[in-house]
């Protein structure tokens, strides 16, 4: 599917700091203010809260020097006290100790799903399943006071004729959603959404959207229940809101469980928002929707939503979703999706640095999971904090075991983050905070950054090639063929990526294994170079390759020859000539006749280049072929291992800098790496079938550590009493890819990738933070010319990708995370004498 890139996680920061001002509901009013957070909260959780003994928490609100708890339990204590103190469906309690507030102790009838800010300071609504608060009538909302529990008399809502399952106050109104179809009385019809006056709950006609139909119940199979709003979520400009529950349609147009709506001046309308990724049905014997949360980020750039459902191929079912918010149209996709792999996710909460969520769930990144852990899954027992790039699970880690029903509320708030659910514990029977648990701002730290390095700038190569005399080589009519001997590649000339260095007047042909070489031919060279051959079908003109080779330098160039047509088996069927800098150097050459049908050879010569070495086919009898071509200078070799690691300037067009030593002080084998980025500090680089990482400040290579988020000390032998399993994530399939790999880079929370033999370009999800790949591969459409790719690195809207075989260093350009357009040649041996090939190519500070 189809995925946007995402803002920057400092972008994200820098949004949300800005006073915005909306022109949406009844008048202009600024933003929702944003938590503000500069860390992802501490992984320990705070003492100051209460015990609540049973039922679950599913809503808390903070009224500044109190936290206002609610939902269906009857009886709280006091930390480190066994006197139970009844309250009935909410309480509250000082935020600073804990201590459960005497004065407030209303007496709600039933159920509170709800809790959010009055319309005046020291006011609360609350919505749920209720009919009388402090035995006045008030049918499933009211306002109460905050220092004492009674009711704000002038509020009186209507009565709705079914439970209010969440509010919102926006300008001068309050949105109500719920299963209820009237609101008052029989004639004043609401269908799951209304609005009402937030001072006096008179009803309006603002809010008149009608929520039809069972998601699952199709009048013959599938749950069955009311119909209407779950979860309500108010952008924090005021100006749009996004529904979601048990419906089909919204104003009779398919909105299948999710709508979107434009909060205008006078009335609030469907918005140019659509999807069909929730209209799947998912274990549709037994939700009536799995839709269960969702909220927007601080800046209102994007919202996220949960979901419950079982493992379901291709759906969203028990996965998170982001989705901007900015979007329009009628099959929109989500920017990412993270699946728990068959565990329900229940609750999200968002701020700056981080995307919370909360459930049943044991792994997330576990797509390929069935109730099981998969590949990539990551442990994460019923709470997770996940990149907002991304979608995947960052470094923090609490847990909390057992699981029981999960998480059903996380708010966030200035001082850090609160969870509200149905069990008693935080982390594996560690801390004790019962139904509700506080994670402070203090104390946390700061996600790793995704900040990368620019250009101008420098451009590391780690596993610079063991030095070789070898300028060129080409698999002539072939696919790449990986070098034996440390030296370079032969270059990819087949359909696909025809070499840049001959004509356009020969064809290719390809064999199979070739049945024998003669002795001419170098120990080491690739059998593979005899399966393949460039032939040249007429006359005018010939055939003809021109190599650059810089002035002066004296090269051997080796033609690598093989009659394989057995059409041309006997002698005298297959004659040509070959000349070298416009001089013949083979003459009336027959191969079956020199050395036999089916039998590879090599023709070397000596020559002293003018710049380039032309090389050119000339028909005598039937066609001239090549199946392989090598330049290589005389002389000795220059000294060196392939572990040496080097920095060169660059400026991101011509002027290329000297290249000058790193230091490899603790001797890492950088001639075994397999790809590298450099992100906010940090090297990320593959070797041994694996993803490593440590810091480099561009002189000073860190410590090594392997990276492997999928199993933890603490977490991977806690059983998740479900079943055998504990919470043991597996590595990545990825892993197992990196042998393979010959390029990467990260962007935007994406790591992009090149493999051996293949002309694509791939990429995962990744985070820098806990070093979590994603599970999925996905392949950018339409790309191809990546087989002789040995480096690629990004900047800005330029994608720069080193060629494994010749060492020249191109670019084109790059645009909303694709390749697009021809290459320019930018650098590279012949050019500037410069060699871009390494095992790692990446720019850093």
């Amino acid at each position: 599917m189809p995925h946007r890139t995402s803002p920057t996680r400092r972008a994200l920061a820098a949004l949300a700091a800005v006073g915005l001002t909306a022109a949406g509901i009844g008048s202009a009013m600024p933003a929702h203010a944003g938590p503000n957070h500069t860390t992802v909260v501490a992984a320990a959780p705070s003492a100051a809260s209460p015990d609540i003994k049973d039922g679950t928490v599913y809503a808390i609100h903070d009224a500044g020097t109190k936290i206002i708890a609610a939902g269906d339990f009857t009886t709280v204590r006091n930390r480190g006290t066994e006197v139970d103190i009844t309250r009935n469906n909410i309480l509250a309690f000082d935020k600073a100790t804990g201590t459960v507030d005497t004065a407030f102790a209303p007496t709600v009838s039933d159920e509170v799903s709800a809790v959010i800010a009055g319309p005046t300071a020291g006011t609360v609504y609350i919505a749920g399943k209720f009919n009388t608060v402090n035995g006045v009538t008030r049918r499933k909302v009211a306002l109460l006071n905050v220092s004492t529990g009674a009711l704000v008399t002038g509020f009186a809502g209507p009565a709705f004729n079914g439970a209010v399952k969440d509010i919102a106050l926006a300008g001068n109104r309050l949105l109500v959603g719920g299963i209820f179809t009237t609101a008052g009385n029989a004639s004043l019809a609401r269908g799951g959404l209304a609005s009402v006056n937030a001072s006096t709950g008179a009803l309006d006609s603002y809010l008149t959207t009608s929520l039809t139909e069972n998601h699952n119940y199709d009048g013959v199979s599938g749950a069955s229940a009311g119909v209407g709003a779950s979860k309500l979520a108010l952008s924090p400009n005021g100006q749009q809101l996004v529904v979601v529950g048990n419906f089909k349609k919204a104003n009779g147009v398919l909105h299948d469980q999710i709508v979107k709506l434009d909060l205008g001046a006078s009335a609030a309308a469907v918005a140019d928002w659509n999807t069909t990724r929730y209209t799947p049905r998912c274990a549709w014997w037994a939700f009536d929707t799995y839709m269960r949360d969702l909220a927007y980020s601080p800046d209102g750039s994007y919202f996220v939503v949960v979901t419950t459902g079982a493992p379901n191929a291709g759906t969203l079912c028990d996965a998170a979703a982001r989705w901007e918010n900015d979007a329009t149209g009628a099959d929109l996709q989500p920017t990412w999706v993270d699946y728990a792999g068959g565990d329900t996710l229940l609750s999200v909460g968002i701020t700056e640095q981080a995307v919370y969520v909360g459930g049943h769930i044991r792994w997330l990144n576990n797509s390929f999971g069935g109730d099981s852990a998969g590949p990539g899954s990551v442990g994460r027992a019923s709470i997770a904090a996940l990149d907002p790039l991304s979608g995947l699970p960052l470094a923090w880690n609490p847990g909390r075991h057992p699981r029981g029903v999960g998480v059903a509320k996380i708010l966030a708030t200035p001082d850090g983050l609160w969870l509200g659910s149905d069990t008693p514990w935080i982390g594996n029977y560690q801390y004790r905070r019962e139904r509700i648990a506080f994670f402070p701002l203090t104390g946390g730290s700061a996600p790793h950054p995704t900040t990368t390095a620019t250009l101008p700038g420098n451009v590391y190569q780690a596993g610079v090639p063991v030095p070789t005399n070898v300028l060129h080589r080409v698999n002539a009519g072939g696919s790449l063929v990986a070098s034996t001997d440390s030296g370079p590649d032969w270059a990819a000339d087949d359909g696909g990526s025809p070499s840049g260095f001959h004509n356009a007047v020969s064809n290719t042909a390809g064999y199979g294994t070739v049945p024998s070489v003669d002795g001419t031919v170098p120990a080491g060279t690739p059998a593979a170079l005899y399966s393949s051959e460039r032939w040249d079908p007429g006359s005018a003109p010939e055939m003809s390759w021109q190599f650059p080779v810089t002035a002066g330098t004296e090269v051997e160039v080796r033609l690598y020859l093989a009659n394989r047509y057995d059409g041309t088996a006997s002698p005298g069927t297959r004659i040509f000539n070959v000349a070298l800098d416009g001089v013949t150097v083979l003459a009336n050459l027959d191969l079956s006749a020199a050395v036999g049908h089916n039998v590879g050879t090599m023709r070397s010569f000596t020559v002293v280049s003018d710049g380039t070495v032309n090389i050119d086919f000339g028909h005598v009898v039937e066609n001239p072929l090549i199946n392989g071509i090598e330049i290589v200078k005389t002389g000795p070799p220059p000294a060196g291992n392939g572990d040496e690691a080097q920095v060169r300037s660059y400026d991101g067009a011509t002027a290329v800098g000297a290249a000058s030593a790193v230091a490899n002080p603790d001797s890492t084998a950088w001639s075994t790496a397999r790809g590298g980025f450099w992100v906010g500090g940090t090297l990320f680089y593959g070797m041994g079938g694996a993803l490593w990482r440590r810091t480099f400040d561009g002189t000073v290579f860190g410590a090594a550590t392997l990276v492997d988020p999928y199993h933890d000390a603490y977490w991977d032998t806690v059983s998740t009493d479900s079943g055998t399993s504990t919470y043991a994530g597996v590595t990545t399939n990825f892993y197992a890819e990196i042998p393979n790999v010959t390029a990467m880079f990260y962007t935007a929370g994406r790591l992009y990738y090149t493999l051996s033999g293949q002309n694509g370009l791939h990429w995962r999800w990744f985070t820098p933070d806990s070093g979590v790949v994603g599970a999925d591969k996905f392949t950018v459409a339409g790309v191809g010319g990546m087989a002789d790719a040995g480096g690629l690195f990004l900047n800005g809207t330029t994608l720069y990708k080193v060629n494994r075989s010749t060492g020249d260093l191109s670019s084109t350009a790059w645009n909303g995370g694709v390749p697009s357009g021809s290459y320019t040649l930018r650098s590279g041996p012949a050019v500037d004498g410069a060699d871009w090939r390494a095992k790692a190519v990446f720019v850093g500070p």
